[in-house]
């Protein structure tokens, strides 16, 4: 095969792959939006395997899964910890498109499970100023056992307590925290919040 022949056939390889990509783009979106209606429906099942995983896999599709929020923050009060669990880590992968589960974030900072503390403080953190409305139950959770859930409390407040004299107060306590990530996040948070 000739140089010339052989660029021809290369060029039209690289052509029919980005169409090829195009429509596989395309496709994917299409069979996303419907997958997050169905997974959406699935967070309802009377089997909370069918609604753990459901969640799970909405945690996979990260913002992508943003339509799903008001159906994870129902999850938020699930009789079952894993829904709850998976729910919480769902909505923190999210960022401020998450912004309408706050109430049921909130509420997931009080729940005796680790794991759903932690991703709500995570969710609350990555919402940012839209959590606003939580502040004085992120800056009430402060005392919890967790360090990294203390953590990311306090990022959570650098976010939505900046001036806001309570939640300062709040965080100045933490400066003498046990542990060295939360004494540093107290620190870096009161320096946001000051500015």
């Amino acid at each position: 095969m000739s140089h010339s022949l052989w660029h021809k056939y290369r060029r039209s390889l690289a052509i029919a792959g980005i169409t090829a990509s195009g429509m596989l783009a395309i496709s994917v979106i299409t069979l996303r939006a419907d997958s997050v209606a169905d997974l959406s429906r699935q967070l309802q099942n009377s089997d909370p395997q069918v609604r753990y995983e459901a969640a799970k896999q909405l945690e996979e599709l990260g913002p992508n899964a943003h339509a799903a929020v008001n159906e994870l923050a129902v999850t938020m009060s699930d009789e079952d910890p894993k829904v709850r669990y998976r729910s919480a880590k769902a909505l923190s992968r999210m960022g401020e498109l998450a912004a309408a589960a706050v109430p049921s974030l909130m509420e997931g900072l009080k729940d005796p499970e680790r794991d759903v503390r932690y991703y709500c403080a995570k969710a609350l953190y990555k919402i940012g100023e839209a959590a606003e409305p939580a502040r004085d139950a992120v800056a009430a959770a402060l005392s919890d056992e967790d360090a990294d859930i203390r953590r990311y409390l306090v990022k959570a407040l650098s976010e939505i307590g900046e001036e806001h004299e309570p939640s300062m107060r709040a965080v100045e306590k933490l400066l003498k925290d046990p542990s060295q990530e939360v004494r540093k996040a107290a620190k870096d948070a009161l320096e946001d919040m000051q500015d």
